[in-house]
């Protein structure tokens, strides 16, 4: 009770302070006001802030462009989303006229965040977020810029963009790394962004791992709600890798910090939420119906429209496969009344309608819902399969294992993943549809089967057995279509020819075993600076062919200058070996002498012993040779 009575003491005193605003007082009644908010509760915020007269402040166009800043905090901690983004909008029209200010760019990335909390979709919330990258990069905040790069690298978490949000995120390692001290938020933030990004590409055990690193992180200074947040994401991870003892292990970690929170924001709504998902997914599906139940009835605490919607999706899938499909019907149609639920959730919305199908008893219109919800899950795993995403160096040192292996684990897996999923979403025994999906099912896996098996050879006949890369025959066999095309098109085309520097000592003093590991270290870094239109292969022991399209010898310089800086500034770690080594490259482009490969070849392959005559770790030019 005597701690209420001192906060609306405080409240009445700032209340009177704010009325001296006018007469002079104005920046100093700022720095009281923004002290008093960080001290009391958002709702209480919001009635304090509410007693400031902003139009009589004598306060400049920035300072109330902070004010509305404060607004936006306090409605969207409350989850009052619609009036913390009107707050943005008011203080980002002060101030997107003055010089870049810190204000102008935090009001761009929390408007994002609202919008992100309001709609899930990208297309929306990263519109703020490319803005207040473009006023960072010209301001002069290092610790701002770090933060709105991690932001930013949410954005692309398609499997063939994934690799621009982790370049982003090397660079906002890099701009941390620079800054005097680090912060735990930056850090914690830049291992958030890394999971997701490993998360789309369908890498989970790589995603749990980050997001485990980002828990720990906030842990250190006891930030319940985005250790929560890292919970839910590692449950998602965990139920993805099948490791059901690490998910019920989070489920337990989120009930505990619902706990801790005492009942404030929407933790318990979640935990709930969760543990119904967790539920359905080892078949428990009475405590999936206690659970979402639950959820559902605590969906006031929370304004996050997206979830609340989604929980009855799953209530429905609860209730199917007890057995109560009129119960399952009614909870689908809920699903089906937001229309703002994102367009690109079309799974979700098509299990909805096959249940309610199932409910009005039309079994072939239910059967064709879910055979859409396998195509697309179908699509999905290709679309995983097909990127070629290599990661960089992720780590707080900025060193994470390759994704090789786990890429390739992940492709062997691929197959059983849809078999499971398949099941999953199948398992209505006691419907009169049984055997015409069972039917449907099997001639997928067939074709499936067919077609992995054929792509599978087709692969093994053109890849490297060492890298992965393209093998010496269909380097110059694809290589020669590249330059035909560009030849065509009039476009340009560049070579590169690269081996790395005294590698019969690296065998002699390590042994052949580390040899092959810089090898593979080499050519999965060329593949990381590489766009996807470009072809890397191997085409003898140490040396590696690049043909770069629609690029010319100045792009190819740049491209082969920054592929030998990059390997040349790295200690390799191998079996606990530290390993340096250098690389040399020669480069030549297309031009109305040299229109084939292996006239192209042969002008880098000259460059390139130049380079190495001249003293290796060098790129050359073929005209430097002529």
């Amino acid at each position: 009770m005597d701690i209420l009575l001192m906060k609306r003491w405080r409240i009445c005193l700032f209340g009177c302070l704010f009325v001296l605003s006018a007469n002079g007082l104005a920046k100093e009644t700022l720095l009281e006001l923004q002290n008093a908010v960080a001290e009391i509760s958002p709702a209480e915020a919001v009635v304090l802030l509410d007693k400031f007269d902003i139009a009589s402040s004598g306060l400049s166009a920035e300072e109330q462009a902070q004010v509305y800043f404060l607004y936006g905090q306090a409605y969207e901690k409350t989850r009052q989303l619609d009036q913390a983004i009107s707050s943005y909008d008011k203080g980002i029209a002060l101030v997107k006229y003055l010089p870049v200010s810190d204000i102008l760019i935090d009001s761009h990335l929390e408007r994002s965040f609202a919008l992100y909390l309001q709609s899930n979709d990208p297309t929306t919330y990263c519109v703020d977020r490319k803005q207040a990258l473009e006023y960072a990069r010209k301001h002069t905040n290092s610790e701002l810029l770090a933060k709105t790069l991690t932001q930013n690298a949410f954005c692309f978490i398609e499997p063939d963009t994934v690799y621009k949000g982790i370049d982003l995120l090397d660079e906002a390692l890099m701009v941390v790394d620079k800054s005097e001290s680090l912060n735990v938020h930056r850090k914690a933030m830049i291992y958030n962004a890394t999971g997701s990004l490993y998360r789309r590409v369908g890498l989970h055990q790589r995603g749990y791992e980050n997001f485990k690193i980002a828990y720990e992180t906030w842990k250190t200074i006891n930030d319940i709600e985005d250790m929560f947040n890292m919970q839910h994401n590692m449950l998602s991870q965990a139920i993805k890798l099948g490791d059901w003892g690490k998910a019920e292990e989070s489920i337990q970690q989120q009930f505990e910090l619902a706990r801790v929170a005492n009942g404030e924001g929407d933790l318990l709504f979640f935990s709930h939420l969760n543990a119904g998902q967790l539920a359905l997914r080892t078949y428990d599906f009475t405590q999936a119906v206690v659970h979402l139940e639950k959820a559902v009835s605590l969906q006031e605490t929370t304004r996050e429209q997206y979830f609340i919607t989604s929980t009855y999706l799953y209530l429905a899938l609860a209730y199917t496969r007890s057995g109560d499909l009129n119960k399952a019907a009614e909870m689908a149609r809920i699903f089906r009344l937001d229309e703002k639920f994102p367009a690109n959730m079309k799974d979700m919305m098509l299990k909805a309608d096959a249940i309610i199908a199932l409910a009005e008893d039309e079994p072939i219109k239910a059967a064709n819902f879910f055979l859409q919800v396998i195509d697309i899950e179908r699509e999905n795993n290709q679309s995983i399969i097909d990127s070629k995403v290599l990661t960089t160096s992720l780590d707080h040192n900025i060193k994470l294992a390759a994704f090789e292996n786990e890429l390739l684990e992940n492709r062997l897996a691929i197959n059983e993943l849809n078999w499971a999923a398949i099941e999953d979403k199948e398992r209505i025994s006691d419907l009169r549809l049984t055997l015409f999906l069972v039917l449907a099912v099997v001639l997928f896996g067939i074709v499936l089967i067919l077609l992995h098996s054929r792509k599978t050879l087709k692969e093994r006949a053109q890849t490297d057995y060492l890298t992965g890369l393209s093998n010496r025959g269909y380097t110059f066999q694809k290589g020669q279509k590249i330059i035909d095309r560009a030849i065509r098109k009039r476009q340009a085309a560049s070579v590169i020819i690269f081996d790395i520097d005294n590698f019969k000592s690296i065998n002699d003093r390590f042994g052949h075993h580390i040899g092959d590991l810089a090898i593979k270290a080499a050519a999965q870094r060329a593949r990381s600076w590489l766009k996807k239109k470009d072809l890397v292969g191997r085409i003898g022991g140490e040396e590696f062919l690049i043909i770069l399209d629609n690029t010319n010898l100045d792009e190819a310089f740049t491209i082969s200058d920054r592929l030998r800086n990059g390997i040349a500034n790295q200690s390799f770690h191998f079996d606990g070996i530290d390993v340096e080594f250098t690389i040399s490259l020669g480069v030549a482009t297309l031009d109305s002498v040299s229109t084939t490969l292996s006239d192209l070849t042969k002008q880098a392959d000259d460059a390139l012993y130049q380079a190495k005559f001249s003293g290796k770790n060098k790129v050359y030019l073929a005209e430097q040779c002529a």
